[in-house]
């Protein structure tokens, strides 16, 4: 599969676990720190599939051999940061869409890939 069909696809899956999230931080007393656990490990759920890459049939490969908690938290982690996620929205869809492999930053970090499960 072409990176441009992945990375449309990945966008997809970020857009749904957005949702996904957004629904469940509405939970009272425990719905953020769910929300947040959630966007923070997702790619280590589901052998790398989050529920948005599931349903768009992506998958995380852990290139390096990491727990696959540790490298989704290296993945996801700057996503936390409030003043960060818009900076790294333009750069990471950037990156995405014109990257050879289609690795976005997070990716490099963790040295992982997604690719079509």
């Amino acid at each position: 599969m072409e990176p441009a069909s992945i990375a449309r696809r990945r966008l997809g899956a970020w857009l749904l676990d957005g949702l996904l999230v957004l629904g469940v931080s509405g939970i009272p007393m425990t719905g953020v720190t769910f929300g947040l656990a959630y966007w923070l490990l997702r790619d280590g759920l589901f052998q790398g599939q989050s529920v948005g890459k599931k349903i768009l049939g992506l998958r995380v490969v852990n290139d390096a051999g990491r727990n696959p908690y540790a490298a989704s938290a290296l993945r996801n982690a700057l996503w936390l940061v409030p003043v960060v996620n818009l900076v790294f929205a333009v750069l990471g869809l950037y990156t995405l869409f014109h990257d050879p492999n289609g690795r976005h930053w997070g990716d490099r970090l963790a040295d992982t890939r997604v690719v079509a499960a």
